[in-house]
């Protein structure tokens, strides 16, 4: 098996284990805040939150060999009962290999095709220089983090009567003390916060994540600037690999940052959504 363009040491396979596994382990998070229920069994990872909106409630990981019509439906049965609409996240990893075929029949759709990609941590670029009015600062005080729970809530579109929930789910990742694995930094203009991006300090790769940048901020370079700071942070960890999951929209932007799309990552939910 060669190795991957632009990643030397790894191969394809590698690459996307590592993508899949960094996922698992950031996704599962938001299945041990309060009120919250994660089901891991080892062949899936599902889970299931009191907030009504995707991507609350999702299926992360599916890799099954016996039973497996009854082990989804007893998965789609649970979200159904408690009358919220669930994400379907298909791996490149997972079994059956018809898996989507048996989501379709059970009144899932395909929503988006979202490329994995990942790169090599070594001769990263140069920061782009600051836009003015442009600050960019680690999440780690309070009044910080008050302002990612706000970008968290608007990125997803969370009701505004879950977002004290998403609050405390988002406070079990423990961001801000020095032994959590996950890492936020937020873009300020003239003091207000527009911008926001996440690292996740995996078992082998730091995963990217929560990339969001509010309309009118926009166009500054904003994005590519807290990629830099997020994969120079990776690098200063250890990591050799970074990693994620983009949108079909932002998967040019990454490309021109040096990373390279590895597979597809199928989203299914019984609603359409842009996520």
């Amino acid at each position: 098996m060669s190795e991957v363009e632009g990643i030397s040491g790894y191969t394809k396979e590698e690459v996307i284990h590592q993508v899949e596994l960094n996922f698992w382990e950031t996704w599962s998070g938001f299945g041990r805040g309060p009120g919250c229920t994660l089901n891991d069994d080892g062949e899936t990872i599902w889970f299931e939150t009191p907030i009504p909106v995707l991507p609350y409630n999702t299926v992360i990981k599916f890799q099954v060999e016996n039973q497996i019509d009854n082990k989804i439906d007893k998965i789609v049965d649970s979200y159904k009962k408690r009358n919220v609409p669930q994400l379907w996240v298909v791996h490149p990893s997972a079994q059956p290999t018809d898996l989507p075929e048996r989501l379709i029949k059970r009144g899932l759709q395909e929503i988006e095709i979202a490329p994995c990609m990942a790169r090599s941590l070594e001769n990263l670029p140069e920061p782009p220089p600051l836009p003015d009015g442009i600050e960019i600062r680690e999440a780690i005080e309070e009044t910080d983090l008050i302002e990612l729970y706000g970008l968290a809530a608007w990125r997803w579109g969370v009701p505004e009567e879950h977002r004290l929930q998403l609050r405390k789910m988002i406070e079990k990742f423990e961001i801000g003390e020095r032994t959590s694995s996950t890492r936020f930094w937020l873009a300020w203009k003239d003091g207000m916060p527009i911008s926001k991006i996440g690292l996740y300090n995996g078992s082998g790769s730091a995963g990217i994540y929560g990339v969001a940048t509010k309309p009118e901020a926009r166009g500054l370079g904003i994005a590519s600037i807290l990629m830099n700071t997020a994969m120079q942070a990776a690098k200063e960890m250890g990591h050799k690999l970074a990693v994620l999951d983009s949108s079909p929209l932002a998967e040019k932007l990454y490309q021109r940052l040096g990373f390279v799309t590895v597979a597809p990552l199928r989203l299914y939910s019984p609603i359409q959504a842009v996520l």
